[in-house]
């Protein structure tokens, strides 16, 4: 055919196939190859990559999520495990559900737990800080608001003062030695200054203090068990330093951080069980330290406080000094007294030996 080439196939006329279909652009273009294909191509190719890429990237990130989960349930579940399997009673007092243990021969000793705990963290201050012998009648209670302890709405630690009064009527306890643990000092305290005839001792033992009152902690962290397990599993050094001074905390052996992140950290799971009590003690407990009239304390009394956190140095001085009938012993290791078990140990039980006869 005139000025084409031609194929004839099967009695039909087909043009010539090119390599590549020529561009339709402007003059001069007219030769040039069409690579529109070529570029759709390789942006797919990209694409797909990409697609590829965040795939991989979610499936890794499910893993993560799926394994954290999977140990954040294991160590929920041993800690409401453990609390199951510790014998409690509940006494229905005029000040709402009452959570108590009571154990033990001999004279009877009343402990007020800290933050974030509950009659568990009471009785580990006995049985693994061995702050104290363990050759007394230990009455633990949960504090308002902790584990099965109801929280009244006026709670108040002169209230909670007044609560541990009914339960010991209700036991039929005469007197007792009462030991007030950090934000458990303020309740003991105030039984000693209303309830004098019923007071053998108080001990306070790393207590809250008067003066500046330590941050609160966050309603995210003492709502949420997760939140807070994370906090305990990837923070640990982080809490640590809220209560250590660095002097300490730079030199905790692997046994002493591990020691300390089970008894005083992920003990207090389940965290959510313990939520109302830790907001009473950061709005009312622990501020309302500053409003008790330590002159009118009477029973003699053992002070056990950190020297080396300045805070708690200058507050267990005032104490000290307000305090007329006490004993002070200053010790380093911030907030728990870090390596001084043995030296409190024996000086609560000279302290309780000179109080007691045996018959309590």
């Amino acid at each position: 055919m005139d000025g084409m080439q031609s194929r004839i196939t099967g009695g039909t006329v087909s043009p010539p196939v090119e390599p590549f279909p020529r561009s339709r652009g402007t003059e001069g273009n007219q030769d040039r190859p069409y690579l529109g294909h070529a570029r759709v191509t390789r942006r797919w190719g990209i694409g797909r990559i990409v697609w590829t890429t965040l795939r991989v990237v979610g499936a890794g990130l499910l893993a993560v999520f799926v394994i954290v989960f999977i140990l954040f349930w294991q160590d929920l579940s041993a800690a409401r495990e453990r609390l199951s399997a510790v014998s409690t009673d509940v006494y229905a007092s005029q000040y709402g559900d009452i959570e108590y243990r009571l154990v033990g021969e001999g004279p009877t000793v009343l402990v007020s737990h800290g933050i974030t705990g509950g009659l568990d963290s009471g009785e580990s201050l006995v049985t693994q800080w061995r702050h104290i012998p363990n050759d007394y009648r230990f009455l633990y209670v949960s504090r308002f608001g902790y584990l099965n302890s109801s929280l009244p709405e006026d709670a108040t630690p002169r209230l909670q003062a007044a609560a541990y009064k009914d339960l010991l009527d209700h036991l039929g306890i005469e007197r007792t030695i009462v030991v007030g643990n950090s934000a458990g000092g303020a309740s003991a305290m105030w039984f000693a200054i209303d309830y004098p005839e019923r007071t053998s001792g108080l001990i306070l033992l790393s207590s809250s203090v008067p003066g500046p009152v330590p941050d609160p902690i966050p309603q995210l962290v003492r709502e949420h068990d997760f939140v807070y397990w994370a906090a305990v599993k990837f923070a640990p050094d982080m809490l640590i330093g809220m209560l250590l001074p660095e002097s300490i905390s730079a030199t905790l052996t692997q046994e002493e951080r591990g020691f300390i992140m089970d008894t005083a950290f992920k003990s207090s799971l389940p965290i959510s069980e313990r939520t109302e009590g830790i907001r009473f003690d950061n709005e009312i407990s622990v501020p309302g330290i500053n409003d008790v009239p330590f002159e009118r304390i009477e029973a003699p009394t053992l002070i056990l406080q950190s020297v080396d956190d300045p805070r708690e140095e200058q507050g267990g001085g005032e104490m000290a000094t307000r305090i007329r009938n006490n004993q002070y012993l200053g010790l380093t290791g911030g907030h728990f007294l870090l390596r001084h078990e043995e030296e409190i140990r024996a000086a609560t039980a000279a302290f309780i030996a000179e109080l007691t006869s045996g018959d309590h």
